[in-house]
């Protein structure tokens, strides 16, 4: 029994005054919020990454159009992108031919230091040759001199050799830095090519699409905005997958929680009711974007159904929560009652009154656990009055 019931004994109040009667059934209490439509998974259109990070919207396809895969949905300006793709292809460029001259440089004087060792090594072998013939065959100074030669050719090789392996050392790294440079220079040309041709936005899938609000002016974008790096430009949601996101005030701390019954109505379709539940409720209250002084829970309503045909995110609706149900117990239309003395009291058809104690109440009923009895009528505070 919905707790807007009201019984009335028509004819039975005394000249002619509207009766409320006391009755026993399942008494309920429901907190209502607002809340609005919003899609559980959506592919989202992003602004890319870009040197400058930020650019204007030059083309966009309608709010609430339906699209296909593939088909064009936004463009952005690649005007300053498309010169600066240039600009990292000729870096490209001019570092491929860098790396080019190093690695030819490389080999030339790696040539010149081989031909520079293998002359060294020919002279120490001729001095080792020369001074291994027996001293009695020369004089001595010719010995002497003989001798002094192969440590000079000895001493000649062994630096042609260490100038060889520096050069292994330094070479590799002068090739290194400019495969770097080149690598680097490539991957920014492949970044500024990757980001010119996302600059140009395509339906991921069938949908409809739906244009993002600007963050701070309060309105949806349009033609000539200026777009920053990961702002959502667009999205098409998965209207098969359809909560509802609401706000609890945080006055109203502990009314609801996850599990709660909700039946939630579309104002676009007051005739569509859809039942559902409280999935969550955030531990913390934040404040109400343009009204800092005041603070809410989110909340979140899970649906048992959806309706691709008529939801669309951003729609309003009005969620009324179940927070609590009595079964079997007795129930005062509470315009009958007097709750603002203590104890509260009950008017009785006929202008006589009865002390109460009650229980839950919601805004039109009140559960009475002693007082009244089932079937007997209540009068509102004008009967009093005619």
């Amino acid at each position: 029994m919905s707790a807007a019931v009201l019984l009335c004994a028509a004819g039975c109040a005394r000249g002619g005054h509207q009766a409320l009667t006391v009755h026993r059934g399942t008494f309920t209490d429901r907190f209502l919020l607002t809340g609005r439509l919003e899609a559980e998974k959506s592919e989202d259109i992003i602004v890319p990454s870009l040197p400058q990070w930020r650019t204007q919207i030059t083309w966009m396809i309608r709010d609430g159009s339906r699209v296909h895969k593939g088909e064009k949905i936004l463009e952005l300006d690649y005007t300053s992108l498309a010169s600066n793709l240039e600009e990292k292809k000729l870096a490209a460029t001019q570092a491929a031919g860098d790396l080019a001259q190093q690695e030819a440089l490389n080999a030339a004087r790696s040539d010149e230091l081989k031909l520079a060792l293998e002359q060294a090594r020919s002279a120490y072998e001729k001095a080792r040759i020369d001074a291994s013939i027996p001293r009695q065959l020369f004089s001595r100074k010719d010995y002497e001199d003989r001798q002094l030669a192969l440590d000079a050719a000895r001493t000649a090789y062994d630096k042609a050799r260490e100038d060889v392996k520096a050069f292994e050392v330094s070479g590799r790294a002068d090739l290194e830095i400019k495969r770097l440079a080149l690598d680097k220079a490539r991957r920014e040309a492949a970044s500024a090519e990757d980001a010119l041709k996302k600059m140009v936005a395509y339906a991921p899938r069938d949908g409809i699409v739906e244009i993002a609000e600007h963050p701070w002016e309060g309105r949806k974008l349009q033609v000539g905005d200026t777009v920053f790096v990961g702002w959502t430009v667009m999205s098409i949601p998965d209207l098969s997958t359809m909560l509802v996101d609401a706000r609890l005030s945080d006055v109203d701390q502990g009314r609801i929680q996850p599990g709660m019954k909700a039946l939630c109505t579309l104002d676009a379709f007051p005739d569509l009711a859809i039942h559902g539940y409280v999935a969550a409720v955030s531990s913390v209250a934040k404040e109400i974007p343009k009204s800092p002084a005041r603070r809410a829970f989110d909340v979140r309503i899970a649906l048992d159904r959806s309706y691709p045909d008529k939801m669309r995110s951003g729609m309003s609706v009005r969620v009324s929560v179940l927070t609590r149900r009595m079964k079997d117990v007795l129930i005062a239309p509470r315009t009958g009652l007097d709750l603002s003395v203590n104890p509260p009291v009950a008017r009785l058809s006929g202008g006589r009154t009865v002390k109460i104690r009650i229980g839950p109440c919601s805004p039109l009923e009140c559960v009475v656990s002693a007082g009244l009895k089932a079937g007997q009528r209540l009068e509102a505070p004008e009967a009093h009055h005619g």
